[in-house]
Formats: structure tokens, sequence, C-alpha cells
């Protein structure tokens, strides 16, 4: 493992647009009863709706506006456990019964808008996202709150739409023209899995047989690490090849501005290794040709480069050095919402408060050592903070301290995470979240705390 893996920015919903306010909502314990069981088939049918809105505004404001609602066809996602008892991302959606008031289901996500709000490019004005939430289509009519947090990381609304799918029962999926999907994976029914959608973009008409090589690389190297190892029986892998007109992708290098068919491009918010796509809804247009819940955009490029935000994407380069390593360590974003545990690299980010508890699993401002997060998996007698050799590390040792710090493998509370060399610590001296080939306990229980609502 060189350096170069500790610097690399996988750029997710970042922690400081979500830190968090009462420390119980986020003391996780081993115990997972919160995950209740819903009756499904009470309150929806077996399809799925998307609605597509715009999302806008600058560094202090923000509105919304439905663009339209579509059908997606059969649903894939959770349908035992409905309603997210986590409450990850920055982002957060009920969907609630009108008639009663009631709950029906909930998800978290993070969005380009959010990442881009705290930008300083999000200061000089007003700019607009294409943005999607998807949700099991309801039988009756629903009341849709989507929530964000504050500055103490509290939920509170800030767009309400009621929906009456009376008005859309009409709507057939339309979907682009495409390959016909191939399966990498298949354990069962897309409902009680998770469901990985692999995308292809810059490959172009001769390139076929590339992309489906980067795929099935792509689902080896993310099976090859644990939990995903030991869980492989939940998940199904499928990919989707759309024909970009030119091979390569958007600055890739100087001046080269293809028409990728995802519109993923490097430079995000000025980072030149940071890729996005510009607009989700071409993104789900093209996803929803099979079942998902998670979304792998492959690009045909050799540049550096990647991202993974919370419940919306990864990005990643698929012929680059590391190649296998980012889209693990982006995964980890996307599935779970971990927070990136390096703190050396330059970001487009203003700086965090550190003075609330983040909502991530792997992160803690450690405002009160005695109700750390992930108490439960701290050795007797550990003391919180936790020393290693932080200084060392900082003047050049890089990994090999990482590697060869004593502390290595034990769970604490370790200083320097989250782009923040003070005020923010980790749980493990290593992980893949900062460079490691593993992730550590604490985000392999984050992983399948989260799996488990797909799969049971």
């Amino acid at each position: 493992m060189t350096k170069y893996f500790s610097v690399f920015a996988g750029l997710l919903c970042m922690a400081f647009q979500a830190n968090s306010g009462a420390n119980t909502l986020f003391h996780y314990s081993s115990n997972d009863s919160l995950l209740v069981k819903s009756d499904f088939y009470t309150y929806f049918a077996d399809r799925t709706m998307r609605i597509d809105y715009r999302h806008s505004g600058d560094d202090k404001t923000e509105s919304f506006e439905m663009a339209k609602i579509a059908s997606e066809g059969s649903w894939a996602g959770r349908t035992n456990h409905l309603n997210d008892p986590w409450k990850l991302g920055l982002y957060f959606f009920e969907v609630k019964d009108a008639a009663s008031g009631k709950t029906i289901y909930s998800q978290g996500f993070c969005s380009v808008f959010g990442e881009w709000q705290t930008t300083a490019e999000a200061k000089a004005g007003v700019k607009t996202f294409n943005e999607t939430i998807r949700l099991p289509w309801p039988k009756n009519e629903v009341n849709v709150v989507l929530q964000k947090r504050d500055s103490l990381n509290r939920l509170v609304p800030v767009w309400n739409l009621t929906v009456n799918p009376v008005e859309y029962e009409d709507l057939i999926p339309t979907r682009p023209s495409a390959f016909e999907p191939k399966v990498l994976l298949d354990n069962g029914d897309p409902k009680f899995k998770a469901d990985i959608v692999i995308l292809g973009d810059g490959y172009a008409e001769n390139e076929d047989s590339l992309f489906w090589k980067d795929a099935q690389r792509f689902s080896d190297a993310f099976f090859s690490v644990e939990p995903f190892k030991s869980r492989i029986a939940d998940f199904n892998v499928r990919a989707v090849l759309g024909k970009s007109t030119q091979s390569g992708i958007r600055l890739q290098r100087k001046d080269f501005y293809p028409d990728n068919l995802l519109k993923t491009s490097y430079y995000a918010f000025g980072i030149e290794r940071y890729v996005l796509a510009s607009d989700d809804w071409i993104v789900k247009d093209y996803a929803s040709i099979v079942p998902y819940d998670f979304i792998v955009i492959l690009m045909n490029s050799d540049k550096y480069g990647g991202g993974g935000i919370f419940n919306l994407y990864i990005t990643a380069a698929a012929h680059s050095r590391a190649s296998e390593y980012v889209m693990v360590h982006e995964m980890g974003h996307h599935i779970a919402g971990l927070a990136d545990e390096y703190y050396t690299s330059d970001v487009a980010y203003e700086p965090a408060n550190t003075k609330v508890e983040p909502w991530e699993f792997n992160i803690t401002a450690l405002i009160n050592p005695d109700s750390l997060k992930w108490r439960d998996l701290v050795a007797p007698g550990t003391p919180i903070p936790t020393p290693w050799n932080k200084v060392e590390y900082e003047q050049g040792g890089g990994n090999k301290v990482l590697l060869s710090d004593p502390a290595a493998g034990k769970v604490g509370a370790y200083e320097g995470a989250n782009y923040l060399s003070k005020g923010m610590f980790r749980p493990e001296v290593n992980c893949i979240m900062i460079a490691g080939k593993e992730f550590c306990q604490v985000c392999k229980r984050g992983i399948n705390r989260v799996l488990d609502l797909y799969c049971e």
C-alpha cells in the first residue's frame, strides 16, 4: 500500500454537512431490535415510484420543484424494514399515509447539491441540480416529507409533496435503448437481496468486451473484501452498457470533452480526481433497466479518480492504478455512508464544525468519551482518546506508520479523520476508509447493519 491511497478523496456527503445533535440518536449498540418488520403489501403495490425534482439554491438557501413522477417497474428495495432506523445521511425523506399520518417508508441519502452547497462556488450564486427520490408505489395518497440536517444535525422539514398514486397508475416504465443487461451474480429475489447495477460510461461502439471485463473485475474486487466476501449470497450484481459516441471521460486530459452517455466528468468542484455525473435523472434512467439498490459507474479511463455518495452512486476509473481499491472504498461511502478517515488531502469544502457529533458510523467528535458510539467494541482499559503515532504520520511517515503502529487492529478513538487533523476521531488506526486493505470493525458493523435492512 502506498501513500497514494491515503490521499484519495473518495468524497461523499461530508460529515461537516451533517453534524449530529442528540448523542443518543447516534449511540449504536449491538442490539438491532430497531429493525422492526412492516407489512409491505398493506401500504404498497409491487412497483417503484420515482420522483424527479429540481434542487436549487446557494450556500445558504435551497428550494425544490417537482419535475415528474415515473414508474420504474417492480420494486427491488426493502420490504421487511420499510422505515430506516439508522437515519444516516444529510437528507432524509419520510412517506406518510395521508389518511392516518403514519410513516410507512423512510430513507436517508446524500446528494451532489448537499456537497456543492459547502463549496466556495455556492457563495457566488444559485445553481440547480436534477435529483431523484425512489420509493415503493403507494396504494393510497401519501405525503412525502423531505428533511435536512440543520447546524446541530437535527432533521428538519424542507419540502413537502402530496402524491395521489391514482393520478399516475397508467404510467408504463420507459427505459433507454441499451444492450441487454448481463447478470454477473444471481442469488434470488431482488426484494430480499442487495442489488448492484454496474453502468459503463465512456465506452464506445467497439468496446463492449472491455466493459464486461471491467464489470466482472469490479465484482471480483468487491467480494474479495469483508464483510462483502462473507455476505456474497446476499447480493445480486447486474451490468448494463450503453454506448457513448466517443471513448473516454470528460477532462481525463486537457480540453477533452466527449459526449459521455452518463455525463461523468473529472474536476468536480474544482478537484481534479473527483468525478461526478452531472445529471442524476440520466443515471437513474439507465440503472432502471434492471432491479437495483446501489449504482456503480465504471468509467473508461486510466486517469486516477472517482467518488462515492451515500445512496446515490459511485464513480471509479476502471483502468487507473488502484482502481480496485477505489471501487471498494467508494462502496463504503455509497452503501453505509461511511466517512473518509484520512485528513491529509485538499478538498473543496468549508471546515467542519466539530462541536456536534457527526451522523456517520465511523467518525466521532468525541464530545462525551463516556458515550462513544462504538464503546462496546473498545477493550477495557483502552484510553479515550487513544494515542497513536500521529506526529510521525504527519511528518511524512505515511502508510508505514499506519501499518506499524502498536495500536493497529485495536478499536479506540484516534484523532485525525474526515479531513480534520484536530477534533475528529476514527475507530482504528487503519482502515480502507483511510488507506488499509480491510474495513475496520466499526465500519464492518455499519455496513452489515445497512445490508440487514435489505436482506432480512
